[in-house]
């Protein structure tokens, strides 16, 4: 019998529940931990949940970013931020925060696999490069 994978498992997973609630959401997700534990699969859960989240993300149009900063920024500018991310993204953007000193000013905005680096660090380290060629 083939094996199936996590993101397998996790688009089934998405497939199944989609559109359902209370009880028929329960009975579904207690049949899919079933099936994962009848195919010996349940050592691979944690790989299940994190392509779930994937997959779940990707399919209701949902993703995460983060922008780190010298120091914590004004709720009003967190929004422009995001509303600025939807647009160029056509996507709901759940937005973190973090705090990084080291960047000397600017911000990097991190968001699945692009990364926006405005910090004063990196454009130091660039000026510098250029100097010394």
């Amino acid at each position: 019998m083939k094996k199936v994978s996590p993101k397998q498992y996790a688009k089934s997973l998405y497939l199944a529940i989609k559109d359902k609630q209370g009880e028929e959401l329960k009975t579904v997700f207690n049949n899919f931990l079933k099936l994962v534990w009848q195919n010996k699969d349940w050592k691979n859960l944690n790989k299940i949940v994190a392509s779930f989240t994937k997959v779940y993300s990707q399919e209701e149009g949902l993703t995460e970013a983060t922008v780190i900063t010298t120091k914590e920024i004004s709720a009003s500018l967190q929004n422009s931020v995001k509303e600025w991310l939807e647009d160029q993204t056509k996507k709901s953007v759940n937005l973190k925060t973090e705090v990084d000193e080291s960047l000397l000013g600017g911000l990097v905005i991190k968001q699945e696999d692009t990364i926006l680096d405005a910090s004063l660090k990196t454009r130091l380290k660039n000026l510098k490069k250029s100097f010394n060629q």
